[in-house]
């Protein structure tokens, strides 16, 4: 599992969790509706400890 986190149009974190991967996070992100606010970016952690873009949202 890697880590991911979601951020707002502002660049703050909303959320994080764990996924298998990033078509799962990027799925989750598309149609989450338990955050305030639409997620504009997901991250995952990367193997060196660094965020790293998942890929654009859908929509």
């Amino acid at each position: 599992m890697t880590r991911y986190r979601f951020l707002d149009g502002m660049g703050d974190v909303m959320d994080e969790r764990d996924f298998p991967d990033n078509a799962a996070a990027l799925s989750w992100a598309q149609d989450e509706e338990e955050l305030d606010d639409e997620v504009q970016r997901v991250e995952y952690l990367g193997p060196e400890g660094d965020w790293r873009w998942a890929g654009a949202l859908e929509g």
